[in-house]
């Protein structure tokens, strides 16, 4: 029933590439895909952070129009860079979980979707990865950290974040995974609190750094 769901409206709404418009089932078509490795970070696969693509111009025009102008469908953009690049595949498949950066549930509500959990879950299915919502919550509602200096932005992420149903990430390695890297306030204090309730590996995957 769901397979004819996406065959009806795939003929009504085809797919087309995120780039340059042109109709093509992956969202992403070759010539542009060829566009895009000019963007691509060279990382150790064996560290535990990995960055895929510089956070810049085309790919710093599609994020912001993604998070910030009610475009979810970006996520298949986004998704179809990170799942046919095979160092970012090879570091994904070592982790047993994959836990998207919490939004709060005000900024959820008023933008209609967390922009990271979209990318991770469609991850989770391609790579067969546990995907995991419920284990880290964000409990403050705080300020943006786009126009925050290092410091400020450290601040702000400190003591936002709980851990819930720690027993999901007891001895596990687990993989935390987010939009955009700046200076790590964010995603370093969720590796904390991750290791300090019991997180054997913890790491970290980004679809951008700035």
């Amino acid at each position: 029933m769901y397979k004819l769901f996406e065959i009806v409206l795939d003929f009504f709404f085809p797919p087309a590439c995120s780039i340059c418009g042109k109709i093509y089932k992956g969202y992403l078509c070759e010539e542009c895909k060829k566009e895009i490795e000019k963007y691509k970070i060279k990382t150790n696969i064996r560290s535990e952070r990995f960055h895929l693509l510089v956070y810049e111009d085309l790919i710093r025009e599609k994020m912001i129009q993604y998070k910030f102008y009610d475009n979810p469908y970006l996520y298949h953009f986004f998704y179809e860079i990170l799942i046919n690049d095979k160092s970012a595949c090879e570091f994904l498949k070592s982790y047993d979980i994959i836990i998207p950066v919490p939004i709060h549930n005000k900024r959820k509500w008023k933008r209609g979707y967390n922009q990271s959990s979209l990318i991770a879950k469609e991850v989770s299915k391609k790579l067969d990865i546990m995907y995991e919502v419920n284990c880290l919550k964000k409990i403050i509602n705080t300020a943006p950290q786009s126009k925050m200096n290092k410091e400020a932005r450290s601040k702000n992420a400190k003591d936002v974040y709980i851990v819930k149903n720690e027993q999901k990430i007891i001895n596990k390695n687990v993989l935390i995974f987010d939009d955009i890297y700046t200076t790590g306030a964010t995603t370093n204090e969720c590796k904390k609190i991750l290791k300090q309730h019991g997180a054997n590996k913890v790491g970290i995957i980004t679809i951008a750094k700035d």
